[in-house]
C-alpha cells in the first residue's frame, strides 16, 4: 500500500541489519527525492499520441497481480488506441492477464542479471509512451519505470519517490491496492474521463476452458452436476490460514445447511488429495480460474486462490483472521468478507446459503 511501511519478518541480529539496511536506504530516498524526485503531487494531461503503455509489476503474489485487473481494464476502456504492457515476476501469472482487453506483451522479468539486463534494453527500445508504477513502494518498480525510457512516467507522490515522474497522485484515499491502482490514473492525469472498473476480472482462453471441463468431470463424473457446487480452499500463509478444526465444522455445517450442495475442495500443488470428498489440484493457473468460475459460492481465507476466484467472478467467502478487508477484500460480484466476530464455520455457511440462493434467483447459474 503507499504510504505504509513493510514490518521486518526477522528477529535478533537479522532483524537490526534489515532495520540499519532499511532505514540507510529510505534516509538516501529521502535525499535523491529532495534533488531530482517528485515528493508532492502532480497533475497533467496524458500527451495525444500516447499509444504504447508499460505497467510494471514486479511482484510474485498472485494476489498482488489480479489486483491490477481493475487498472488494466480501465486503461483499456479509456485509451482504446493505446497497446498495454505488463512486467510481472512469475511466469505462471501470465495467461492471467495476457487475455485481458487491450494487452499486448506480458513481459517476465528473469532472477539473473544478463536477463534482467536484456529485458531492459528491449523495454528501453519499445520507447513507451507512458510507464506506470502501480504501487507506492516498491523500489524495483520505481528503478523500472526510471530506466524504461517512457517520456511519461506516473506514480505516486512519496517523501522517498526519488523518480521524476510527470503524473503524480497523492496519497491514496483507498486502503485497497487494486482501488488504489485505479485511483492514481483519475488523481495524476487532468482533462481526462475514466471509464472505472472496481472488480477483479479474468478471462480464461477456450484451452483453458477445455482443461477445465476435463478436471470437472475428473471430481464430479461425466453426468452434469444439478445441484450448487461450494468449492474451499483450507490453505494461506502465516496467520492468515484457519486451523482444520474450523474447517471441519464448516464442512459438517455446510452439509447439513446444503444437504444438495456438492463440495469440491482445492488442492495447492504437492498436497495429498482427500479421499472424502471431490477435488482438483491444477497447478495451471488460469485452468484454476476456469475451473472456479463453474462452482456456485467459494470460501476461502485470504490468499491467491480467493482473490483468482472473485476475478472468475464468482461470489466468495472471504476469511480475514489476521488481515484487513479493507486492504484485502476479495472484489467481485457478490463477494463478502468476514473477520472478528463473524469469522466463525456458522457465519460462513451463511453467507454462502445466501449465495447460492441469490445466485439461483438471478438466473445466473
Amino acid at each position: 500500500m503507499a504510504g505504509q511501511r513493510s514490518h521486518v519478518n526477522a528477529t535478533g541480529f537479522k532483524a537490526g541489519l534489515k532495520r540499519t539496511r532499511r532505514g540507510s536506504r529510505e534516509r538516501l530516498n529521502r535525499v535523491l527525492a529532495r534533488l531530482l524526485g517528485t515528493a508532492e503531487p502532480r497533475r497533467a494531461p496524458l500527451a495525444d499520441d500516447t499509444r504504447r503503455v508499460l505497467v510494471v509489476r514486479l511482484n510474485k503474489r498472485l494476489g498482488n497481480i489480479l489486483f491490477l485487473t481493475p487498472m488494466l481494464r480501465t486503461l483499456a476502456a479509456s485509451l482504446p488506441a493505446a497497446r498495454i504492457d505488463v512486467v510481472i515476476q512469475d511466469a505462471r501469472q501470465k495467461a492471467l492477464l495476457e487475455t485481458l482487453p487491450g494487452i499486448g506483451r506480458v513481459w517476465i522479468q528473469d532472477k539473473s542479471l544478463g536477463a534482467s539486463l536484456r529485458l531492459l534494453r528491449t523495454l528501453r527500445a519499445r520507447r513507451y509512451d507512458l510507464a506506470i508504477d502501480p504501487s507506492g513502494n516498491s523500489a524495483s518498480n520505481r528503478l523500472a519505470i526510471a530506466l524504461s525510457k517512457a517520456r511519461q512516467r506516473m506514480g505516486f507522490a512519496r517523501t522517498d519517490q526519488w523518480v521524476p515522474l510527470t503524473h503524480a497522485a497523492p496519497r491514496p484515499r483507498s486502503r485497497h491496492q487494486a482501488q488504489q491502482a485505479v485511483e492514481l490514473l483519475a488523481s495524476s492525469v487532468t482533462g481526462k474521463s475514466w471509464d472505472t472498473f472496481d472488480s477483479l476480472a479474468v478471462f480464461p482462453s477456450d484451452a483453458a476452458d477445455r482443461a477445465a471441463q476435463a478436471h470437472w468431470v475428473e471430481a464430479f463424473g461425466a453426468t452434469p452436476v444439478d445441484a450448487p457446487v461450494v468449492a474451499f480452499f483450507t490453505q494461506a500463509t502465516g496467520n492468515k490460514q484457519l486451523d482444520d478444526a474450523w474447517w471441519s465444522a464448516f464442512r459438517e455445517q455446510i452439509t447439513a445447511r446444503l444437504p444438495n450442495a456438492r463440495l469440491l475442495q482445492i488442492c495447492p500443488p504437492g498436497m495429498a488429495a482427500p479421499t472424502d470428498i471431490a477435488s482438483v489440484c491444477i497447478p495451471a493457473l488460469d485452468v484454476l480460474a476456469a475451473t472456479l468460475s463453474r462452482v456456485d459460492a467459494f470460501v476461502a481465507a485470504d490468499s491467491g486462490p480467493m482473490h483468482l476466484a472473485a476475478a472468475a467472478g464468482v461470489p466468495v467467502a472471504g476469511l480475514f483472521r489476521s488481515t484487513s478487508p479493507a486492504a484485502y477484500a476479495p472484489l467481485g460480484p457478490d463477494c463478502v468478507s468476514l473477520s472478528g466476530d463473524a469469522l466463525t464455520p456458522e457465519g460462513a455457511v451463511d453467507a454462502v446459503a445466501d449465495m447460492i440462493t441469490r445466485r439461483r434467483t438471478s438466473g445466473a447459474a
